[in-house]
Parts: C-alpha cells; sequence; structure tokens
C-alpha cells in the first residue's frame, strides 16, 4: 500500500498539535532560581522537530563563577512556556521595543497571531537590582512558528532561536531591552544604574536571507545608559563560514579570505544597526 504523504504529514501535525497545546498550555514553576551571584550567564534553547516522540522545546542556563571559568554550571530544563499575558505583551503597541523595526517580520498582526500558538520558552532573572521589576528572557523558534510551510515543523528542529530581554516596569509597563537571534549572554562585572550588560548576535543568513553570505554575523554587546541600553560594541564573527568562504585555505591565502568577508559582514552589520 502506498502512502499518501499529504494525510501522513496532516495526521503528524495534528498529533504535534495535540501534544505541544497540551505541553505549553499552562506555564510551569521555574525549576531554580538564577539569582545574581555569578560573573556571565548563557541563555540557550532547543525547538526539535514537532514530531510526538521528540521531546518538546527546552533550555538551559549555564552560570559561570568569573572570568577564568570556561566550564559553567548547567541548569537543565530551566525555560517554561510563558503566560499569555508575556506573550501579548512581546508585541503589543504599549510594549516600549526598540527592535521593532529591526526586525519588522516579527511583528505584523499575522506573525503575532502565530507566535500566539507557538512554543514560546521563558525565564526569568534580575537584570537591574531592582526589586521593583521583573524580567525575563524569551525565546521561540522563527523558522519553525512563522513558516508558511506547515511540513517544517516536522523535518526541521532550530538550536538558534530569536531572544528577548522583556521588562516588566513598577508601574506594570512592559519594554524590550534586548533582542537578537542565536544565543543570548548577560554579563554581571559591568553594571550601568545596577543593570547588567547584555550580548547578543546577528545571523546574516537570517537577517539577509538573499545575500551570497549566508554565513556568521556579529555578537553584539550592549550596556545602559539613561532609560535604555544602548550599542557599547560590535565584534564580526564568522563561526560557521569554513566551508562557504573559506575551504582548505592556509596563511596569508585564508587570512585574505577572511578580511574581506569580515568587509562584506561589515556591510551587512551596519545596514542592520542603522
Amino acid at each position: 500500500m502506498v502512502c499518501n504523504l499529504k494525510t501522513l504529514i496532516a495526521f503528524m501535525i495534528t498529533l504535534s498539535t495535540c501534544f505541544s497545546v497540551n505541553s505549553f498550555a499552562e506555564p510551569q514553576e521555574q525549576a531554580i532560581k538564577l539569582g545574581s551571584s555569578w560573573y556571565r550567564a548563557a541563555f540557550e534553547t532547543r525547538f526539535p522537530p514537532a514530531i510526538p516522540s521528540l521531546p518538546d522545546a527546552n533550555g538551559w542556563v549555564v552560570l559561570y563563577k568569573n572570568k577564568a571559568d570556561l566550564m559553567g554550571e548547567q541548569h537543565d530544563n530551566v525555560f517554561r512556556p510563558i503566560t499569555p499575558a508575556l506573550n501579548v505583551a512581546l508585541s503589543a503597541e504599549t510594549t516600549l521595543n526598540p527592535f521593532r523595526k529591526r526586525y519588522p517580520d516579527f511583528y505584523t498582526e499575522v506573525s503575532n497571531r502565530k507566535r500566539l500558538d507557538c512554543p514560546v520558552l521563558g525565564v526569568p532573572f534580575e537584570l537591574d537590582d531592582k526589586p521593583t521589576t521583573q524580567e525575563w528572557v524569551v525565546a521561540f523558534s522563527a523558522i519553525q512558528c512563522l513558516s508558511d510551510d506547515e511540513s517544517v515543523k516536522l523535518r526541521q528542529g532550530d538550536t538558534e532561536a530569536h531572544y528577548w530581554v522583556l521588562q516588566k516596569r513598577a508601574n506594570g509597563q512592559y519594554r524590550v531591552l534586548a533582542e537578537g537571534d542565536g544565543s543570548l549572554h548577560v554579563v554581571n562585572h559591568y553594571k550601568e544604574q545596577g543593570y547588567k550588560e547584555i550580548r547578543t548576535r546577528l545571523l546574516l543568513n537570517r537577517a539577509f536571507p538573499n545575500d551570497e553570505l549566508q554565513c556568521g554575523g556579529a555578537e553584539f554587546t550592549w550596556r545602559y545608559r539613561n532609560t535604555g541600553y544602548y550599542l557599547a560594541d560590535t565584534e564580526i564573527m564568522a563561526q560557521d563560514c569554513q566551508l562557504l568562504h573559506f575551504p582548505e585555505l592556509t596563511g596569508e591565502a585564508w587570512q585574505y579570505a577572511y578580511d574581506e568577508y569580515a568587509r562584506r559582514a561589515k556591510v551587512l552589520v551596519d545596514q542592520w544597526v542603522k
């Protein structure tokens, strides 16, 4: 008997929807309190293909005690489904968000509606050492959630999620303090007005899907000043560019190829930052 692929995909989507709705309907209590006695915190998440036999989306945090600590202490399963109120706050017009113009496709009416039906995970942490505010790192898979191809959710996982740092102020107003793709780090040793340093990433293949580079990006360092975060430093990255741009090159040839990549990457990064 020949299996009808469309029927099978529809059946698997139905099953995964049943599982995911149950799994992500009610936020659970956090497994740990991250506190603030760490030098650097690295936040990571994993969104597997939406197949019932695979585990649900999950995340972990690695806490580093000091600058010399290279291993850190990993805390698994600390990300939990966020509340409906937090999910709505991510895209509400009343939420202050200077990054909205840099990720316009994420804030359309259609995208907002899709995200409300997707797994969105969060973990609370202390960002500003102020008891009157609350902060969360929030993550979701833009690849899986916003795609119009339902089969993408079944065949493609995502380990480079989209991240927000979301804050609720004492007056109840929300604001997005940082936003990026791939990973998110918070550094405790550098503070302004009590606010820790935030590091985000820009992935060029996601920000510029039609550009020839299709790899690498930048790590941004954000520091607080007056009423918000400003861009303090930019570092060009080529962590996944070897096969595309530097295959089998060594010495001066590799350096020349890397310098050319970095030049082209910087043009795109500067374009995104403006």
